[in-house]
């Protein structure tokens, strides 16, 4: 009799413990407005690293910023390093940046603002900072800005002067995610790694990002994350059989370079309409 009464005392503490952390538990927000724009059909296609140019792709210039708005992306992925003094810039890493811009300046890591602004990325389009990706989303109110490649949460906070509502983090790692939630980052995705299933139902994540090398090898986890409402974002493709066959199956959304989103096909070469 004393058995059953201690275990059923065990189990309504270890429900009012769950509880308790429940309730003071994390867990990320989302905007609505933000919701309802994914589930746009046109606003499936992300513009990666500012969208390809010209047949470069990878360039995060402004140049190539502006191309993608012309050609009707609303989702804007660039590319964040910042400057030696501080200053967040469209850099995918330094080394292919100087080799780029044909730099033969002494800096061998990040290079200062000002030396930033004199340089050209293929001898022609001009690298994009912060100052003109304030400017552009200001400007552009149906825009939405996905950051990668920097996890300066409180940067993030501070040097991004639109609306957070149309921004996206992406994190790479569980523990750089509960850091951000930490911050009070809006609108966070995670990148997907193999196992991570758990934790992103748990947490209410509502996007993540994942490589069409996972994708591929995991079809049944992101059909289920799929039907549980998760905004897949796949990276990276220009594939027109890829990207029609499987849109909505083993994804939602699609990182691209030079996708015609009107005419839902690749406009470039036939070796660079590639998955990678």
């Amino acid at each position: 009799m004393n058995f059953g009464r201690n275990k059923f005392i065990y189990f309504l503490v270890m429900i009012s413990i769950t509880t308790i952390y429940l309730s003071y538990q994390k867990l990320p927000k989302y905007s609505t407005q933000l919701i309802n724009s994914l589930e746009l059909r046109n606003h499936r296609f992300i513009a990666h690293a500012g969208g390809g140019i010209d047949n470069f792709k990878y360039t995060n210039s402004l140049n190539a910023v502006s191309a993608s708005i012309n050609n009707g992306y609303k989702l804007i992925e660039i590319d964040l390093q910042e400057t030696k003094d501080g200053t967040f810039v469209g850099v995918h890493d330094w080394d292919s940046f100087k080799k780029k811009t044909n730099y033969k300046g002494n800096n061998k890591n990040n290079l200062k603002l000002e030396e930033i602004k004199k340089l050209k990325i293929h001898k022609k389009f001009n690298p994009i900072t912060i100052k003109e990706i304030n400017k552009i989303f200001l400007d552009n109110k149906s825009l939405f800005f996905i950051t990668d490649k920097t996890n300066n949460f409180k940067k993030i906070k501070k040097d991004f002067k639109f609306d957070e509502n149309r921004i996206l983090v992406e994190i790479f790692g569980k523990d750089n995610f509960k850091k951000a939630i930490k911050e009070n980052i809006k609108n966070p995705i995670l990148n997907y790694n193999k196992g991570d299933y758990n934790f992103i139902v748990r947490n209410n994540i509502r996007i993540i990002s994942a490589s069409f090398k996972d994708i591929l090898s995991e079809k049944k986890i992101f059909k289920k994350l799929i039907k549980k409402d998760i905004f897949v974002f796949a990276y990276s493709s220009n594939e027109e059989k890829l990207i029609k066959n499987n849109i909505d199956k083993l994804f939602t959304h699609i990182y691209t370079d030079f996708w015609n989103i009107k005419k839902m096909i690749c406009t470039s070469p036939k070796k660079l309409c590639t998955t990678y």
